[in-house]
């Protein structure tokens, strides 16, 4: 069995027309010697060059999901897991391209949360939610937002309730496809006890938002399902960045992992 410093970790990305947040994701993940397999949904925003550009590291594979002219979700967590029962990693993370995930100390990486868990005998880990914002008028799609994104809302929808584990020992029998990719569901699950950090910068200005929201086409089976409700609909003027709110807070300096809890958002910020 690999330990400490020999796991081997790939992430797997499922992603359409990801770019500013893959020029800053890939080296990111190059950084702590963590791979990364891609599925691309049909981007046309000049990813593959990218792709191209980082192939070996940390891009080891770039495979396809055919776009159909709207979002499934249930099909991209088909694809990730096909594509996972082919890795031979000892560690699998779950990633989508606009997050950035953290151990929960300070200075300490992703690859750090995993090699603990893993010599302490757990097969999977959680993480709790925190939503990056840019201030209201600021966009910052080219720019390094994890540098420079400090405004955050912790999303917890149901109090103490972990609900994104996202990252597993290969072998483990347990799927996410019943969960929309959240929980893992299956027999031997050991989640690490402590919850480590996922920031997500869900969107990089008002014009990203709207591009990503307004009039976005979600597989009908899954609408059926009661998959996607709160992000469907959203009128453009509900993704207006707000200049304040009882939820929002804001981090001392981008590495921080001093984060607020104590006033939990249970809907992203259009919903408030």
């Amino acid at each position: 069995m690999n330990t400490g410093k020999n796991i081997s970790i790939c992430a797997v990305l499922a992603v359409r027309d990801g770019l500013p947040y893959l020029r800053v994701l890939l080296p990111f993940l190059a950084a702590q010697g963590i791979e990364v397999a891609i599925l691309d949904n049909g981007s046309t925003d000049g990813s593959h060059a990218l792709y191209a550009a980082h192939a070996g590291a940390p891009v080891v594979s770039v495979g396809t999901i055919p776009y159909r002219g709207y979002f499934s979700l249930s099909e991209q967590l088909a694809a990730k897991r096909a594509l996972c029962a082919t890795l031979r990693h000892d560690w699998i993370v779950h990633h989508d391209a606009d997050e950035i995930m953290e151990h929960r100390g300070p200075g300490q990486t992703l690859r750090d949360a995993i090699e603990e868990a893993d010599a302490q005998g757990y097969n999977a880990l959680n993480f709790e939610e925190f939503v990056f914002l840019p201030d209201a008028g600021v966009d910052l799609t080219g720019l390094d937002y994890y540098r420079t994104a400090l405004r955050y809302y912790f999303l917890e929808p149901r109090k103490g309730k972990p609900r994104l584990n996202r990252a597993w020992k290969r072998g483990l029998d347990a799927a996410n496809l019943a969960t929309g990719g959240h929980r893992l569901e299956g027999e031997g699950v050991a989640l690490y006890p402590a919850n480590h950090i996922l920031r997500h910068y869900i969107v990089l200005g008002e014009d990203h938002a709207r591009r990503k929201y307004v009039n976005r086409v979600f597989d009908a089976q899954e609408v059926r399902r009661g998959w996607h409700g709160k992000r469907m609909n959203i009128p453009a003027d509900r993704l207006a960045l707000p200049e304040a709110g009882e939820h929002l807070f804001r981090l001392e300096r981008f590495d921080s992992k001093d984060f607020r809890r104590d006033r939990p958002a249970t809907d992203n910020f259009w919903h408030w």
